[in-house]
């Protein structure tokens, strides 16, 4: 997609909009965030832009960039919740973001998922800075349910904070479940599915499989220098 292509595609009516409903009217004037194909279902809570550096386009929502997925956009749904950006974010077609009304939700500086995100937060959700989310990545931190014993007491309350590490790659159809807390420069094989608390593990590692397990030390992706065109 050219340039052009890419501010031709922005719906600049749903921007303008969600821009000067969410944000105080210095920062909505200069339009940081923009959409692509938005589905508004609730826009309740409120969006906080923590950064030094108020920019346009600096937070993108549903731009078309895979094209194995339909160009859908991007489906937003706040019911009263909070969500916080640290500086850049973008996320692309075919995406869904749900905020509840209890929560907080808060990206990092330099957050980028692709096609197919899903994410999900009734309660506390924090992606720490240079955090990559590829294809039909799924971030809950609630499953919505209680278990009971035989007893007819509660062992689960159904939900728990998720914290994603900077500096993590999150792989293709991997799940984040409630209770996840990774380490820092880490790397989650595909298909994943993560419950957990993972910090004592080391940084810089390859984690994968069910249960997870560390598969490779001393390793990450430099989100500077990760593309493999040149070398196909």
């Amino acid at each position: 997609m050219t340039k052009f292509q890419k501010i031709l595609s922005i719906n600049w009516l749903y921007s303008i909009y969600f821009n000067f409903h969410y944000l105080p009217v210095k920062q909505a004037m200069k339009l940081p965030i923009l959409l692509y194909k938005p589905k508004l279902i609730k826009c309740k809570g409120e969006i906080v832009i923590d950064s030094e550096t108020i920019k346009t386009g600096m937070i993108q929502f549903g731009e078309y960039r895979v094209s194995l997925y339909p160009n859908k956009g991007l489906v937003w749904e706040n019911h009263g919740g909070k969500v916080i950006f640290k500086g850049e974010c973008s996320i692309g077609n075919s995406s869904f973001v749900s905020i509840g009304d209890k929560a907080v939700c808060t990206f990092g500086n330099n957050f980028k998922a692709s096609a197919g995100f899903k994410l999900t937060s009734h309660y506390r959700v924090n992606f720490d800075e240079n955090v990559l989310m590829a294809w039909d990545a799924i971030v809950m931190d609630s499953s919505f349910h209680k278990l009971k014993d035989m007893n007819g007491q509660f062992i689960s309350k159904g939900y728990s904070p998720v914290h994603i590490g900077k500096n993590n790659w999150i792989t293709t159809r991997c799940m984040i479940l409630s209770g996840t807390k990774t380490p820092d420069f880490c790397v989650i094989g595909a298909g994943s599915i993560l419950k957990n608390d993972y910090t004592h593990f080391p940084t810089h590692v390859f984690i994968a499989g069910n249960p997870p397990e560390v598969k490779s030390k001393d390793i990450w992706i430099d989100l500077a220098d990760n593309d493999i065109a040149e070398y196909m």
